[in-house]
């Protein structure tokens, strides 16, 4: 599991730089998350086989189609981490609870190494929302959200290409909001004409906060709406994980499910826009 730690550097080392005020363009980081990916893939040896979808499993069955998934999977996970590091606690919880669901399924599919590196992330991650909400103390920053998404990217992946017993969508479950809040951004931007890398305020995290800023606290209450947003999305985070544990060897079950937070995911977004016009003071 060490290779993984040293496959991440690159994109570790992009995200660091912006951080430290070095302007490094969406381009490059996702390069360099890029990179990372096809080094973790080196390193393991591991890349998608299956989906659990028999009409596509033929397809990534291809060596060039399973390497090229795996690598922008992971770079996407990636960007899908730091987009929802935007609310004290959030990204804490998501990775705490994406990683517990993968120790428990390792410990399922008899995977001790990778069921201990997982639990080892959920206690790093335990440690540092402590220090990140209600107050944020300490941040993530771009080198903690990228490295984090791209540790999170090859847990599942080591776990489906070790044990054909996992159900794939049952790791997607684990990871659902940020692979959910990532593909709404891009289809987002594609529907409206601007550019993928153009970043915006129509996350859902940010809506929600929005709303409790216009019903409940005012244009000067943000510092009690964003950490009150983590709370009100801890259960819309929890869930899928639950279910992706708790159907972690049924592929056709866990498929339901993920349409069916697909759906919900999607129904969130205008929903919060009614409430936020309905009840604004």
């Amino acid at each position: 599991m060490e290779l993984l730690l040293v496959s991440a550097v690159p994109v570790v080392l992009a995200g660091l730089l912006e951080d430290l005020g070095i302007r490094i363009s969406p381009r490059v980081r996702l390069i360099a998350a890029l990179v990372s990916g096809a080094a973790a893939m080196l390193l393991t040896g591991v890349c998608v086989s299956r989906a659990n979808i028999p009409a596509i499993d033929w397809l990534v069955a291809t060596p060039a189609v399973a390497i090229v998934t795996a690598i922008i999977f992971s770079a996407g996970l990636c960007n899908g981490v730091n987009l929802i590091d935007g609310m004290n606690g959030l990204s804490s919880v998501v990775v705490i609870m994406a990683a517990s669901g993968c120790s428990v399924i390792a410990e399922h599919a008899s995977q001790p190494e990778i069921m201990w590196f997982a639990r080892s992330l959920v206690a790093a991650m335990a440690g540092f929302a402590i220090l990140n909400w209600p107050i944020a103390r300490l941040f993530l920053g771009d080198a903690g959200a990228y490295g984090l998404g791209h540790l999170l990217a090859w847990l599942m992946l080591l776990l489906a290409a070790r044990s054909h017993e996992v159900a794939v969508p049952a790791l997607l479950l684990l990871l659902f909001w940020p692979i959910a809040d990532v593909t709404h951004t891009i289809l987002r931007r594609m529907m409206s004409g601007a550019a993928i890398s153009r970043p915006d305020r129509m996350h859902l995290h940010q809506k929600v906060r929005r709303t409790l800023d216009l019903v409940l606290f005012g244009s000067k209450g943000r510092d009690r709406s964003n950490p009150l947003t983590t709370l009100i999305l801890l259960p819309f985070i929890t869930a899928p994980v639950i279910a992706g544990a708790v159907l972690w060897n049924q592929p056709g079950p866990a498929w339901v499910a993920v349409g069916v937070f697909v759906l919900a995911f999607a129904a969130a977004h205008p929903l919060t826009t009614w409430v936020a016009i309905r009840y604004r003071k």
